[in-house]
């Protein structure tokens, strides 16, 4: 069977990271096999789905809300090597997939561009363990922790101006952040 450009088989790193500062932050999945590397752009929203679907396929329970978790316990990160300016594979993602392969005993992950059929072959994918999916987990919920504060009643950010809450009914004029 020929292997496509986008499937990169087991992979030696998978992480999350993201660029610029709350507010303006873009999100990103990298991941690196002997195959090559490949940078896929994910919205806010996918990384923590991403993040709540690993943890219930770990656990076997519903996923938990990580929505306000707090940020990773201390400590140094592992060293890692520089990930390369300009990978083989590069999109923005419009539906991401997670699944387990038996035959291998790896947890697959998938990813479309959105420029793609959704419905048809996978732009990327690649074989992760679960010690990979485990701290990819944990880099996504420190990640998102890390952003800008949110409304108690509405969840929705706060930003750097008055914030008019929906959920306030017109009790509250404007909930400074």
């Amino acid at each position: 069977m020929a292997e496509r450009q986008g499937d990169f088989g087991p992979v030696t790193r998978l992480q999350a990271d993201a660029v610029g500062s709350p507010g303006q932050r873009a999100f990103r999945i990298l991941a690196e096999s002997p195959r090559g590397s490949a940078c896929l752009w994910v919205e806010r929203e996918q990384l923590q789905a991403l993040a709540m679907l690993i943890e219930q396929l770990l656990s076997g329970w519903p996923a938990i809300q990580i929505r306000g978790a707090p940020a990773a316990p201390g400590g140094k990160p592992p060293p890692t090597t520089k990930f390369p300016a300009t990978p083989d594979v590069d999109f923005r993602v419009g539906q991401l997939a997670l699944g387990y392969d038996e035959r291998s005993s790896l947890y697959v992950l998938l990813a479309h561009s959105v420029e793609s059929d959704a419905g048809g072959e996978a732009d990327f994918s690649c074989q992760a363990t679960r010690p990979q999916l485990r701290t990819l987990s944990e880099k996504i919920t420190s990640l998102l922790a890390a952003g800008r504060p949110r409304c108690p009643m509405c969840e929705a950010p706060l930003g750097t101006g008055k914030h008019r809450c929906a959920r306030a009914n017109g009790h509250v004029r404007g909930v400074e952040s």
